[in-house]
């Protein structure tokens, strides 16, 4: 009996967790994989991926290096669904084993935001943590005056991505250049994306003292700001929004919060126990040990396992077998030839080449 069938079930899949602010998405993964590891819940999925890695370490030729995985703290095949800033927080969706092969699919899924942005000042970066670029009046914005710049950003329209981003230009991502003071060899190109919800939830006005980067602002000064929800699809950058909202409403403005509520069919509230939801997993509970964790992991993994089943014996046409046994096929009235010299000729067709001379020898014979 194999080490996975001794722990119990193997376990893999996607599932979610709640991202805290001020921790990049990288270290997201990483922690979760010194979790897990030594957790009985993936077990057997380790004892899994330990045996293929031996596997395929075994048909290496011997004077290949083979990087060790485990000693850079990943054990377990590992990725997210789509990446959030250090600064931001909520859903990130991740897959495990054979749920990584299936995250591409969120990317290109409806996400939604609760953001804050400040006016009357931006950034470098669109956001709270970049420096700042430039200060403007900001006196004359209003709840109402917000509401009606926010229709303006209902729909299809087209968006510039930041210059902070993961895009690549030449093979680089942007921010790259951008952090190490480079000129970026072109503008990055505007691109379509679509907003299906765009509302004002909140207006308030926000001390400067309570952001370390508004050093050359007076600490009493009081800024505007707008609590904003989006419902948005693939592609969009909520900072750039937040820059564009600025100007379009006479001033400047940067991304001084950011909270995903929901990404696909992943969400953070009880709701999740309405049909097709799956409720992401507190970060403080992953923390907390495998009895606080455990549980709605694993009823994550099990409900995709039961939509992604493994492919067994009894599938012959996923894995090959018994492909010898399909049924032959017919050609103008007759049974079609079962090589392909013969299904060549058969349909009047000519051999190429060697083939060809050999036929010729083999028809004078």
């Amino acid at each position: 009996m194999s080490e996975s069938m001794d722990c119990g079930p193997l376990l893999e899949g996607v599932f979610a967790v709640v991202k805290p602010s001020n921790v990049s998405t990288p270290q997201v993964l990483l922690d979760l994989q010194a979790i897990f590891v030594g957790s009985t819940t993936f077990a057997p999925l380790l004892a899994d991926t330990r045996r293929k890695r031996a596997e395929q370490e075994s048909h290496q030729p011997p004077n290949q290096k083979i990087k060790n995985e485990e000693a850079d703290g990943r054990y377990f095949k590992m990725g997210h669904g789509g990446t959030l800033d250090p600064i931001a927080s909520g859903v990130l969706i991740i897959g495990i084993g054979r749920g990584t092969k299936q995250l591409s699919t969120f990317l290109g899924s409806t996400k939604t935001y609760e953001t804050t942005v400040v006016f009357g000042m931006s950034t470098d970066s669109y956001d709270i943590d970049g420096q700042v670029t430039g200060n403007a009046p900001a006196g004359h914005i209003t709840d109402e005056l917000v509401k009606d710049m926010l229709i303006k950003f209902r729909g299809p329209f087209k968006q510039t991505p930041p210059l902070y981003s993961a895009l690549k230009i030449n093979g680089v991502k942007a921010l790259e250049y951008a952090k190490n003071g480079k000129e970026v060899p072109r503008e990055l190109e505007a691109r379509e994306v679509h907003v299906e919800q765009c509302e004002l939830v909140q207006f308030l006005e926000i001390a400067a003292e309570d952001f370390r980067r508004l050093h050359d602002m007076p600490r009493s000064a009081l800024l505007p700001a707008a609590v904003i929800k989006l419902v948005v699809s693939s592609g969009f950058y909520v900072r750039s929004f937040a820059n564009e909202l600025g100007i379009v409403c006479g001033s400047l403005a940067t991304m001084a919060t950011l909270h995903r509520s929901r990404q696909a069919n992943f969400i953070i509230s009880d709701a999740a126990e309405a049909p097709g939801l799956s409720q992401a997993v507190m970060y403080d509970d992953l923390k907390a040990g495998e009895e606080a964790w455990s549980p709605l992991v694993a009823q994550a993994l099990h409900r995709w396992m039961n939509l992604n089943p493994t492919r067994n014996s009894q599938d012959k046409w996923f894995i090959g077998e018994g492909m010898d046994a399909a049924p032959r096929q017919r050609f103008r009235g007759e049974w079609q030839a079962s090589t392909k010299k013969d299904r060549i000729k058969q349909q009047g067709g000519k051999f190429k080449g060697k083939y060809n001379q050999r036929t010729k020898q083999e028809d004078e014979e």
